[in-house]
């Protein structure tokens, strides 16, 4: 699969492998020793996924806090994908100063993320993203992703209309079926994709990081370097 093309002129996603996994492994291993639980095998990450299952959301935005603390964590994810990032972005990069982590917990309106595109929050049009989960995903328990032809029709729809995110994209949410991934697989995905997650039943919580980048050589436009860095790729 020709990925740039896919994001440029298809899907406007792809499903692509951890190409340094080891360092994906360490990065996974440094998360689940900030957050105090015992490190270096899976085990413990689904042990984690089965504590912060039960916490609530004080508890939850305590353990964030804490990954504050992995400060490299943005440099590890770029690194894990350096081919595919140096095809489409060169070395020279503007990267995402501090990569999030997201932490959905399962029950009826705990997991759910309304649709939305990364456009909104002001990322640069020249930007990609790339969502990866620290464990492999249950059947309907990850993220979903909306074609980039329809997702433009959608945002067409809502231009004209004066709206973001108004009961067209809102109504995206229903009968979506999100994307499975193996721990060590990714998504790639262009800033104009809508996309979302649904609530999920588990007895264990969805961890995952993701990260934003493009090249330097591009305008950041609305967001600058308090959100971006430059990161030389080797």
């Amino acid at each position: 699969m020709n990925i740039k093309k896919e994001l440029i002129s298809g899907k406007g996603y792809a499903i692509v492998p951890v190409e340094n996994l080891n360092l994906f492994k360490k990065l996974r291993d440094n998360f689940v020793s900030k957050i105090n639980v015992p490190n270096n095998s899976k085990n413990n990450i689904d042990e984690l996924r089965k504590l912060l299952a039960n916490m609530d959301k004080a508890q939850i935005n305590r353990s964030m806090i804490e990954i504050l603390k992995f400060t490299e964590l943005s440099e590890m994810m770029v690194n894990s994908f350096p081919k595919l990032i140096k095809n489409l972005c060169g070395q020279d990069l503007f990267i995402q100063r501090r990569a999030t982590v997201i932490m959905n917990v399962p029950g009826k309106g705990q997991a759910k993320q309304w649709p939305h595109y990364e456009l909104m929050s002001g990322i640069s049009p020249f930007t990609y993203i790339i969502w990866a989960p620290l464990h492999d995903t249950e059947e309907m328990s990850g993220a979903f992703y909306i074609e980039r032809e329809k997702s433009f029709k959608i945002m067409k729809k809502e231009e004209n209309s004066g709206l973001v995110n108004g009961p067209i994209a809102l109504s995206m949410m229903k009968d979506q079926k999100p994307i499975s991934l193996k721990f060590g697989e990714g998504i790639i995905f262009n800033p104009f994709v809508l996309h979302g997650n649904v609530s999920f039943e588990s007895k264990l919580a969805r961890i995952a990081t993701t990260v934003r980048f493009q090249s330097s050589k591009k305008p950041l436009l609305q967001k600058n370097t308090e959100y971006l860095k430059f990161y030389k790729l080797n």
